[in-house]
């Protein structure tokens, strides 16, 4: 490494992916020793790494009782997915009454058929899948100018992001996330407004339904005990009724 400064940047860099995609899961310990060890460093590019991703609420720094990755908010979880259901569908109603160009909707069909793929394979790596999943919703935010609102949308919400892939890795649904896919990409071909808004509430609440069946239960560790569990729940039948 060249530097401090670059040491530190490729520890925080490496542990906000692993603190992502939960190969740090939620509530375990990072110690400032194995950090040193596994790098290579000194602890000051170490501890620069944990105060930057305290700052993010990837981990939480206490004196004398050491680092540990978040636990999971399910409110903030719950508030993320209805603020991104009621602003996405006016995007993706905006965007079928832009009359998208053949060569887009050859673009988002190219991207179900990417999801299809992966399905195929013996073991489906969560990664990719999450990287796809993120690729085709970019496309109807890119085409109505929206590119910097997805983004912010990426950077803020962080608990959600490991939420995903809780429901990834643990509920293995993923023939149900691309028929999600699929249902909002064939309503958009055929312009069918109407009925984005329940076909996307049911496919971004879908991971809700499928964490309170069993991964609130087999992860209970990994979650700080919802406040609003009830509200939400409640709320997110209108778009199963």
């Amino acid at each position: 490494m060249n530097s401090s400064q670059d040491a530190g940047t490729i520890i925080f860099e490496t542990l906000k992916n692993e603190l992502l995609d939960l190969t740090i899961k939620p509530g375990e310990e990072i110690s400032e020793n194995n950090l040193c060890q596994r790098f290579n460093v000194t602890r000051p590019p170490v501890r620069t790494a944990l105060r930057r991703l305290s700052d993010m609420g990837l981990v939480e720094i206490k004196p004398y009782y050491g680092t540990h990755a978040t636990l999971l908010n399910m409110d903030k979880v719950f508030q993320i997915i209805h603020m991104r259901t009621v602003l996405e569908a006016n995007i993706i109603t905006e965007f079928i009454e832009s009359d998208p160009s053949a060569f887009v909707i050859e673009e988002l069909e190219h991207n179900i058929r990417l999801q299809k793929i992966l399905l195929s394979e013996k073991e489906i790596d969560s990664t990719q899948f999450f990287m796809l999943d993120n690729q085709l919703h970019l496309i109807w935010y890119r085409e109505r100018n929206c590119e910097h609102i997805w983004n912010m949308i990426q950077e803020q919400k962080i608990e959600y992001t490991r939420f995903r892939m809780l429901d990834y890795k643990n509920s293995m649904s993923y023939t149900a996330m691309v028929t999600g896919h699929e249902n909002l990409v064939n309503a958009i071909k055929n312009k069918e407004s109407a009925s984005i808004e329940k076909l996307l509430g049911q496919h971004l609440h879908d991971g809700i339904r499928r964490t309170n069946e069993s991964v609130l239960k087999e992860c209970s560790h990994y979650f700080i005990t919802p406040q609003q569990k009830d509200f939400w729940n409640n709320y997110t039948q209108q778009y199963y009724n």
